[in-house]
């Protein structure tokens, strides 16, 4: 056998054994590096606060948050389909509840731990009406595109949605919609220019850069948005519960309301 054949059996070799690890760690976006560190599966409208708390964790415990954000219905069915969660931070309680349904929960662990606006903001230095009324929208919007998360996965396009059909504006907008696959990529369209309007959280709007606020919808025009945690079955070793415990303590809570959300832990 030359050495040109046994380095192409080598790489098939090698190829088939690590490109089962290499799909695995694609799909769930994080890989548990050691015995106890904590992953957190959190809704990309906690990038910011999620990351503080874990970082505040690991000082006062020496234990490692590894957090993967996306849509929490992503999340949710990866959870459904093995990744390797300890903890699932939702923007939502629809999709926690659907994997506590199917058995996918540590039992009396979903909790409601924080708070949200709804809100539509544009790129800095757009002129806007004020007082703004939302039933010009349309005209307003005229030919360009609105952004808002995905309803079908995205909680925050979920409330969008809901907000827009409660001011009868949804069949009219329905075409000129920009469905993102989650809240901060729904930001990044809108900080970048590239859509007059976009439906996000208040606790995002505070952390854009060159939007501006157009306006607050009417808290009673979309569903209260409550954000939920919860362990993951069998996934609740002692550094999860420690980390479950501090974001739920008042010195979690208050990281929360530092990044503008409403603290609701108990």
């Amino acid at each position: 056998m030359s050495d040109e054949m046994m380095q192409h059996g080598i790489f098939r070799i090698l190829r088939s054994l690590l490109l089962p690890l290499a799909v695995a760690m694609l799909l769930t976006g994080t890989v548990k590096a050691a015995e106890n560190d904590v992953i957190v599966f959190a809704a990309a409208s906690t990038t910011n606060v999620v990351s503080a708390l874990g970082k505040e964790f690991e000082k006062r415990t020496g234990f490692t948050v590894i957090p993967s954000f996306a849509g929490s219905g992503t999340l949710a069915r990866q959870i459904s389909e093995g990744a390797p969660a300890d903890i699932m931070i939702s923007a939502n309680m629809k999709w926690l509840n659907y994997l506590e349904e199917a058995g996918f929960l540590g039992p009396e662990s979903l909790v409601k731990i924080a708070s949200n606006n709804l809100v539509l903001v544009v790129p800095e230095g757009t002129q806007i009406p004020d007082p703004f009324e939302f039933e010009k929208l349309p005209s307003i919007l005229g030919q360009g595109r609105l952004a808002i998360g995905n309803p079908a996965h995205v909680p925050a396009g979920n409330y969008a949605k809901a907000a827009l059909q409660s001011m009868n504006l949804w069949d009219e907008l329905e075409s000129q919609l920009v469905l993102l696959p989650n809240v901060r990529a729904v930001l990044a369209l809108v900080e970048r220019g590239e859509v007059p309007f976009a439906i996000i959280y208040e606790t995002d709007m505070r952390l854009g850069k060159n939007i501006s606020l157009a306006t607050t919808f009417p808290i009673d025009s979309y569903p209260p948005i409550s954000y939920g945690m919860a362990k993951i079955k069998d996934n609740d070793d002692h550094s999860t519960n420690l980390f479950y415990d501090f974001v739920l303590s008042p010195d979690g809570q208050e990281i929360f309301r530092q990044f503008g959300f409403i603290a609701d832990g108990n």
